[in-house]
């Protein structure tokens, strides 16, 4: 049952990646760079904690979340938006505090925490810019993630919140930016109904 969660996870977020590197190819998508660079050196943090805290099978999932990142930030170099705006740097000073936390503290567990508030300030840039630009994002790969997060927790096998805390931030996040562009675009047709009643 372990394995076939394992798979589940790694088969969700390798379906989650061609959309979105397609859309954001073709200038559908427009990732936020900034996002981006945090939740790649992130990733590769949070696998290394997890890996500390003696997680086994979710490991893959910190694994294929990182990897991710990483192929996403590079295409948001030249196709992405933003990443040296206001909200940008401070975002990127607190994912720096963050990561500081995670290097310095001697504890996984408050390593982790510091990934997981480094994380929200990147997660932050996009469901705002997502929220503004409902279509700038692809809807069915951040559901893929989201569900790959949750075959995630199940695989660990027990109830262990430690190691449950990463991979359901990351189903919470990536549900986060579905929610903010569902608003997004009902707020944008709500305008644009008021706004051919007034002519």
């Amino acid at each position: 049952m372990v394995q076939l969660l394992v798979a589940l996870t790694v088969i969700t977020f390798l379906l989650a990646a061609p959309p979105y590197v397609i859309n954001t190819v073709k200038g559908k998508t427009k990732p936020e760079r900034a996002t981006w660079f945090i939740w790649s050196i992130l990733g590769l943090i949070a696998f290394v904690a997890q890996a500390k805290l003696g997680a086994t099978w979710s490991l893959v999932f910190a694994g294929v979340d990182a990897l991710g990142s990483i192929i996403t930030f590079g295409l948001s170099i030249r196709f992405g938006v933003g990443g040296w705006t206001q909200l940008d740097r401070i975002a990127l000073v607190i994912a720096a505090l963050g990561v500081i936390i995670s290097l310095v503290e001697q504890q996984p567990i408050i390593a982790l925490l510091g990934v997981i508030l480094a994380d929200a300030s990147g997660t932050i840039l996009t469901i705002r810019k997502t929220f503004l630009a409902p279509d700038s994002e692809t809807t069915i790969s951040w559901l893929l993630v989201a569900v790959g997060a949750v075959c995630s927790i199940l695989s660990i096998g027990r109830f262990d919140l430690v190691l449950m805390l990463f991979p359901a931030y990351l189903a919470l996040a990536n549900l986060s930016v579905v929610v903010s562009q569902l608003i997004g675009r009902r707020m944008r047709q709500t305008h644009k109904q008021r706004a051919s009643i007034v002519m």
